[in-house]
């Protein structure tokens, strides 16, 4: 067995990797590469192998370093799947820069896996046909391995549904924009910004510079002049309700309109009025949250309610 691993990004001793992935393996042969480590062993256990912290991801390479031919590319994408589950993705590795695009791979591969009945979907992906390309004495060559979402994705999230649309008002900080930028993506919350400030797209601008990785095309996130209508809920420290009166109002309440003001300022007396619940949150009675830890407080609150 052949297993290309990746490395987690954080601080790490390859050595002391090495030794943990020899207890769960016989006869291993470390390459270092640039995502981590070419292991090839005789025994090899992929599963104790996951729970290392080290390993981010794996993939089993199935085929040797080929000169790039793309009859033989699709024959060799329908051998490998033959022997996998019906739904997958395609994910492409390129070492050098060269005039081939993943799309027009994909142009060439998804068309010949489909007609013989296999289906290809990024959401909803069984198996995984991981495809690297590169530069070798001028000659373009590429490789396939396979993988599966227990060794693609290492994860156990929990699974929470959550009515809520979270609503910044006035924000005047960029880091205070990218803080509920990100939150929101996480949760797959919507995301509504009111502000009045015309000069607003160029802090937003700074605040998406901040958070790479959003797929903002994705992102429900609407900026507007006024407080949309619904069940609005902010949060106060001079309020009365605390998380006890929240979390039976959560059990209650459906379509929740998440409130938050501006850091230095905090909301706008047209929208306290407005509001059709006010809670205070944490047991400090003097300093408050800075309105990204108080989401983010009150979602981690209503998560554990959950699970």
């Amino acid at each position: 067995m052949k297993v290309l691993l990746f490395l987690s990004r954080f601080e790490l001793n390859k050595e002391k990797v090495k030794e943990k992935i020899n207890l769960v393996g016989k006869k291993i042969i470390f390459t270092e590469v640039k995502e981590g480590f070419e292991v090839e062993a005789d025994v090899l256990d992929l599963e104790k192998l996951m729970l290392l912290q080290e390993i981010e991801r794996g993939v089993i390479l199935k085929t040797a370093w080929k000169e790039l031919n793309f009859s033989q590319l699709k024959k060799d994408a329908l051998e490998l799947m033959n022997s996998l589950k019906k739904t997958y993705k395609i994910h492409v590795k390129f070492h050098d820069k060269i005039p081939i695009s993943a799309s027009s791979l994909y142009k060439h591969i998804n068309p010949y896996l489909k007609h013989e009945g296999f289906q290809p979907s990024e959401e909803s992906w069984e198996s995984l046909l991981y495809l690297e390309i590169k530069k070798e004495n001028n000659k373009r060559m590429y490789r396939f391995g396979v993988s599966e979402r227990s060794l693609w994705e290492k994860a156990n999230p929990t699974s929470v549904t959550m009515n809520f649309t979270i609503i910044l008002e006035n924000p005047s900080l960029k880091e205070e924009v990218s803080d509920f930028l990100r939150l929101c993506w996480i949760f797959k919350l919507p995301l509504v910004i009111v502000t009045k400030n015309k000069e607003f797209g160029k802090l937003l601008k700074k605040a998406k510079e901040e958070t790479k990785g959003i797929e903002y095309e994705k992102f429900r996130l609407t900026v507007t002049e006024k407080i949309p209508t619904g069940l609005n809920v902010g949060f106060s420290k001079h309020a009365l309700k605390n998380e006890k009166d929240l979390k039976e109002f959560f059990i209650k309440s459906e379509k929740i309109n998440l409130i938050f003001g501006d850091d230095k300022f905090g909301l706008t007396q047209e929208t306290r009025d407005s509001l059709h619940e006010c809670f205070r949150l944490t047991p400090e009675v003097k300093k408050p949250l800075r309105a990204s830890h108080a989401l983010s407080y009150i979602l981690g609150f209503y998560t554990a309610e959950q699970i």
